[in-house]
């Protein structure tokens, strides 16, 4: 042990101390038996899970994650429709979603075209 930057002696023997670290318990830990400490990650198929003991907040996690997954590259507002879609009990799927924005640019194209 230091004090003021010199050794402590207690009759005439170094005072030593020792200072544990959990961290480093728990990574030496991991490191001597991985087995038994190593970190563990539960993972779930969704083909497996029983839909009706899911909470609708789960529920909804997992069907935002999924369009937006399907969706991935396609224009925010396109998720927004797939979701409002999905909210009013319509079936959607990319398909639909992408004639529905080429229908919706012939109509817009047409709209802006001078009349006689």
């Amino acid at each position: 042990m230091l004090h003021r930057g010199k050794q402590v002696y207690v009759q005439g023997e170094p005072l030593f101390t020792s200072e544990y670290s959990d961290s480093l318990l728990m990574f030496l830990l991991k490191a001597c038996n991985p087995e038994r400490f190593r970190e563990r990650i539960e993972q779930t198929n969704l083909m497996d899970l029983d839909l009706e003991k899911l909470s609708p907040e789960l529920l909804d996690k997992i069907a935002n994650h999924l369009i937006e997954k399907a969706l991935a590259g396609k224009p925010p507002w396109m998720i927004e429709e797939a979701k409002r879609r999905i909210g009013a009990g319509e079936s959607v799927t990319v398909e639909s979603l992408e004639q529905s924005a080429a229908e919706g640019q012939a109509a817009d194209s047409s709209q802006n075209e001078p009349g006689e």
